[in-house]
This record gives structure tokens, sequence and C-alpha cells, in this order.
């Protein structure tokens, strides 16, 4: 019955989105948010919960502020379950599932993807908080525009307003980006990119981790710190209260102790010229290691010039003499 649906979806100015069956063109549901922001861009149906139930959600819709809704498409429509993915806040900005219906995934407009499992969410009335949380990663530092789930794969593909369109694994493992210099295979695991991350997410600040221990401590320093300024500063304030003396030097000088310092200075003077000119003498004088330096001890001898006699060589013993045959021939 719902077969093609979701290319029939238009949305309404007021908020409202009506939903045109190709087939059962008799068949219109309206459905209406009752939040005042008011907006809906991304739908899929549920096609494998084809009960006519009011209590079964077979619709899912991004929604405003970040929520990802579950509805219910009989008896006029109404709100089964709604929830939003992201830690802070993200609008949603792609909404798919498994052709199963067993797994959903969601992107929002900081790059993540979030997968949730859905098999058993929505099918008995309202539920009160999230379908069960399977993992999340960063895909690209921009709005996700296009998510597609490829059954027959078994991957995910993304692309985003930073100009990359991306695969990855149902898991969330990278497999590459589309133009990379690296060729990969979907179905070799070796080649893919993983356990890398494109490197803009990598050095992203918004790629980094909340995490709530760290959290905690932040805030526990940031409360010590300040307790333990307004602590130390109290207890200062009450010791200079109490304990404060003011007290007033008694340093006299003498007519003596001023010659005395003028004559050490003069001292001090001629001293230090005399301390420079021997610390010059000492700074350069050679060196004295204690014995003959290294070239004193190499031996040395006279080269003997012998004569050098060029004698020709006998070749009778082979039985033939290679010059007078040479000159035979000629």
């Amino acid at each position: 019955m719902l077969e093609g649906v979701e290319r029939r979806v238009s949305e309404i100015e007021d908020g409202k989105f009506l939903r045109k069956a190709a087939t059962y063109s008799n068949l219109q549901s309206v459905f209406a948010t009752t939040i005042a922001e008011r907006s809906v861009s991304k739908l899929v149906f549920l096609r494998t919960r084809t009960t006519k139930s009011e209590l079964v959600a077979a619709l899912v819709s991004n929604g405003p502020q970040g929520s990802v809704k579950f509805w219910s498409i009989f008896s006029g429509g109404h709100l089964i379950a709604s929830f939003t993915p992201s830690r802070v806040g993200a609008l949603v900005s792609g909404v798919a599932v498994t052709v199963d219906n067993a797994f959903l995934f969601v992107a929002d407009c900081t790059g993540y993807v979030h997968v949730y499992d859905i098999r058993d969410y929505a099918l008995h009335g309202s539920e009160p908080g999230p379908p069960k949380y399977i993992n999340h990663w960063r895909a690209h530092v921009d709005i996700i525009t296009t998510l597609q789930v490829v059954d027959e794969d078994k991957v995910l593909l993304t692309s985003s307003l930073d100009c990359a369109v991306r695969l990855w694994s149902m898991e969330g493992e990278f497999i590459g980006t589309f133009g990379q210099l690296e060729p990969w295979e979907i179905f070799t695991p070796a080649s893919w990119k993983h356990p890398m991350v494109p490197y803009e997410i990598l050095v992203d600040p918004e790629s980094m981790p909340v995490h709530p221990i760290l959290e905690d401590e932040s805030s526990t320093l940031q409360e010590t710190t300040t307790d333990r300024k307004e602590v130390s500063k109290g207890r200062s304030n009450t010791k200079d209260e109490i304990s404060y003396k003011p007290k007033i030097s008694q340093i006299i000088i003498t007519d003596a102790d001023i010659k005395e310092e003028i004559r050490m200075n003069k001292y001090s003077q001629g001293l230090g010229k005399r301390l420079r000119h021997e610390h010059h003498k000492s700074s350069n004088k050679p060196l004295n290691h204690g014995g003959p330096n290294e070239f004193h001890k190499l031996q040395y001898f006279d080269i003997e010039n012998s004569p050098f006699i060029c004698e020709k060589p006998d070749l009778s013993a082979a039985g033939t003499d290679f010059f007078k045959a040479i000159l035979h021939e000629e």
C-alpha cells in the first residue's frame, strides 16, 4: 500500500504535510505539528509495518529543534514517539532505514550520523524515550545533504556541503571518499581507509568528544579553585587585620661606614684588573697534555730509488718466439 509513496509527499506552509498515495489516491492523511517552529523536510515510510493499527508507527520524519518523529498514518495520523539524536540539538538533515526497517540512520547539520535499532520500537503505542542506540560518528564537517542506505552492498552513502561524497560500512567504518587517489573496493576491507578518518574531520574542533567525567572534573576544578581563592583571600584579610604591625627601618649609616665603603670600592677595582690579567694569561696558555704530541710518535722511512730495467721475456720454453713469428709474417 505504501509503494512509491515517498515521491508524492509535499510540505504545506502552515506546518502540515499531506501524504498522497500514488496507487491509492483516495487515502490521504494530514499530520499537524504542535511545535511553534514547523519544519518537515525528510520523510521515510516503514514498509514492513503494513498493519492497519493506530498503535504502530509507519512513518518517520524529521522535526523542529533537531527532533525525529514516529507517526501513525491511520485515523488522521498522530504522533507515536519523538526524540533528539544530536547532543547539541542540531537539526536533522537526513533520515534513512534499511530495507527490513531494522535500523534507522539519522544525519544532522553538524555532519554526524546516528544509528538506532528500531525493530521493536513504536510497535505498541507511544514511546517515552528514544530507540536503542547503536553507534554514531562524524562523516562530514558540514551539513549532510544525502543519506542513502545501499542494502545490497551493506554500505552507507553520504554527501555534504563540504563538497565530499563518502562511503561507510553499516558499522561506521570509513571506506573512502569519491575522487581520492588511493583505489578502494567495497568487498575488500583491506582496501578501506578504516581505521583512519578524513583529515578535515580529525582536525575540526567540533569533532572533539564531550565526556561527562571530564566535564564534571572541569566544573569541580573550577569550583574548587574559586573556593580556594575565596578562602585564601579571607584568610589573608583576617591575618592582615590581626598581625599587621608596621615596621620602621632602624638602619643608621655613619661617616666611618662611608669611608670604609669607598676604600673597599677602590681595592675591588684594582683587584679586578689583576684578576682579568691572570684570567687572560690562563686562557691563552697552550694546553699541556703531559707528553709528546701525536705527530711526534709517527715513524718515517727513506724512500729507496731502485733502477728499473726492462728485460725481454724468454719464450724458448714455449717453443716459439712471438717477435720472430711477427717478423716472419711481414
